[in-house]
């Protein structure tokens, strides 16, 4: 794993981050497996990679489907449902989906989101935009909550709807940054 913290250290220095956020991620969302990616289904937020913008919302039938509809396009040399499934998984050490990794700009096949410094610069990358958008008003707490859930939201009560991963990147180094995450 030292090799693969060097290279998460690198990312989070390139990208403005604190080391101990990146590490903690790669720690919690793949256990530090670059070969990691899984399959999430119920993920809905695809990328439109001919308008470059976020994909339409997806009828309930489309939602149901294994395939593309047919106004879904994929990069060049790919099928439109490998686009679709690659889209909807969850890659490499930082387990960035792939419709975000397209939204950051990553133009390649989906398997290259597994070798370590292409997943870390795109999850890097995403976990700085989050951090700019969210961190003045939620803290890193908040920003954590987001890269896991899409956004900081809390629950009845305060805490966060995904406290405990919030909690367990907490556990896995980022406590200092976030504290207990409530």
């Amino acid at each position: 794993m030292s090799a693969l913290a060097d290279l998460a250290k690198k990312a989070a220095g390139d990208a403005g981050l604190p080391v101990d956020l990146v590490v903690a991620i790669c720690a919690t969302e793949s256990g530090w497996k670059d070969s990691a990616w899984r399959v999430e289904p119920p993920y809905r937020y695809l990328w439109d990679n001919r308008r470059g913008q976020p994909f339409r919302v997806l009828t309930h039938a489309e939602i149901a489907s294994e395939q593309a509809p047919d106004d879904f396009h994929a990069i060049a040399g790919q099928s439109r449902d490998t686009e679709w499934w690659g889209q909807q998984a969850s890659w490499g050490l930082m387990q960035v989906m792939g419709a975000v990794a397209r939204e950051c700009g990553f133009n390649g096949p989906f398997p290259a989101l597994c070798q370590p410094k292409t997943g870390l610069h795109f999850g890097c990358s995403h976990l700085h935009t989050l951090a700019h958008h969210y961190r003045p008003k939620y803290g890193w707490a908040g920003v954590v909550a987001a890269y896991n859930a899409g956004s900081p939201r809390r629950a009845p009560g305060g805490a966060w709807v995904n406290q405990h991963y919030v909690d367990t990147v907490a556990s896995n180094g980022a406590a200092r940054l976030i504290g207990g995450g409530s």
